[in-house]
């Protein structure tokens, strides 16, 4: 994490004073002008004025207007921050809930980031820093060294506050958009799991979130006085941690009898990973042979007796025989072979396929081919490799069940928008 503190530059400050003499008595117009002279050559310095870092998740958030849905959930109003928002089965969402969403989802949002630091690198950000830091300094001149520096490290911190502010304007209203579709999803899990009794305990909340605070080397209290310090609130990161671990135990009580990943699709996830050479198939071929320019006419006579073969395929031990009873046919027992011996597409459809298919026809080099898969081992057993291709594998599955069921219940829930 990023901290405040780490914005101000000190080097600035020190070599501004060396060019601000310290404040004595004289008459009002020439003392202002003299000061605001010497904070103006203070500001040339602006190289070392604007920081360079994660200045985005540095400077607190500024409070926003609440915006609330009327009729539709597009249509949106200013209304007071408790105010009901939208209907969800009857359980309300409140503004205030969207306004915590949106000062969370601001801490960390990369578009945000990479608009301000563009933002600051601009060409004529010099010109807006003078303009924004005499205007002040004219208001209320320093007196002292001591205060010139302090001066300085505080127009910095609002100058960049403001441009920030500036920048988080433009994207409340697709903040406040999405944090609203995330707590519908929310509730509808939430309820679905009260249906069945799994939601979420307190423990299983609170672990999670102190390995959270723990990866950023903070205690959970901690924690949350730092998203509070940025604008945020660590009760939002609990409910949707809460939601979360709810929603996985309701797909897994529903569907989890549907998640299933069969041996040949873990074969072809491991075979084209850096693992690849763990699988190995039993290959058989058919060539159908083609001179070395053939004409259409003959392309298609040969891939023709190539579908009438395959409309008489049963397994692998009849191509042989297969083979033999069409002119210009050549059988090939390739033996085991590796994935990586293989080139594509004809390595993924077979790594694709069962255990005694056919696949289709393809042009080859030499002719038509009829490739099939007679079998597949694991050679070197490497079971670690395997049961991480199977856990991806079922969370792909997990995820696309997810996302069906979640749609399903939007669908059928009654959401009013206020």
């Amino acid at each position: 994490m990023v901290s405040a503190r780490q914005t101000k530059n000190d080097g600035f400050a020190g070599a501004a004073a060396a060019d601000v003499t310290l404040w004595r008595p004289e008459p009002m117009g020439a003392r202002s002008a003299r000061l605001c002279a010497a904070s103006l050559c203070a500001l040339g310095m602006l190289g070392l004025l604007l920081p360079a870092g994660n200045v985005l998740a540095e400077t607190p958030a500024t409070p926003k207007k609440t915006v609330t849905a009327k009729a539709t959930q597009a249509e949106t109003v200013d209304r007071p921050v408790q105010s009901i928002v939208a209907l969800v089965n009857d359980e309300p969402i409140t503004g205030y809930e969207i306004q915590q969403r949106v000062a969370l989802a601001m801490l960390g949002a990369p578009e945000m980031q990479k608009k301000l630091q563009a933002r600051l690198k601009a060409p004529n950000m010099n010109d807006q820093f003078k303009a924004f830091a005499i205007k002040r300094l004219q208001a209320n001149p320093p007196k002292s060294e001591a205060e010139q520096q302090q001066r300085i490290k505080q127009l910095q911190g609002e100058f960049v506050a403001s441009i920030k502010g500036q920048i988080e304007k433009e994207f409340v209203p697709t903040a406040r958009k999405q944090a609203l579709d995330e707590l519908i999803d929310e509730r509808l899990k939430l309820q679905e799991a009260k249906k069945l009794s799994v939601v979420a305990a307190d423990d299983e909340v609170e672990r999670i979130l102190a390995g959270m605070a723990e990866r950023n080397k903070m205690t959970t209290a901690q924690f949350g006085e730092h998203l509070q310090k940025m604008g945020a609130n660590i009760t939002v990161m609990r409910e949707r941690i809460r939601a979360s671990l709810s929603w996985t135990d309701v797909i897994r009580r529903k569907f989890g009898h549907q998640i299933t990943v069969a041996n040949r699709d873990v074969d072809k996830m491991v075979a084209t990973t850096e693992a690849q050479d763990d699988v190995e198939l039993r290959i058989h071929r058919v060539l159908l042979n083609l001179p070395t320019n053939p004409d259409q006419k003959r392309l298609a006579q040969r891939l023709s007796d190539a579908e009438n073969m395959r409309s008489r395929f049963t397994g692998c031990k009849t191509m042989d025989a297969m083979a033999r009873g069409v002119s210009g046919a050549r059988f090939d027992n390739l033996g085991d072979r590796r994935p990586s011996s293989l080139p594509e597409p004809t390595r993924s459809l077979l790594l694709a396929a069962h255990d005694d298919e056919l696949l289709p026809a393809t042009i080859g080099e030499n002719g038509v081919e009829l490739w099939a898969v007679c079998g597949r081992k694991v050679v070197k057993a490497d079971s670690a490799k395997r049961e991480t291709a199977q856990n991806e594998l079922r969370q792909k599955e997990f995820e696309i069940l997810s996302k069906k069921y979640l749609k399903d219940l939007r669908t059928d829930a009654h959401i009013e928008y206020r």
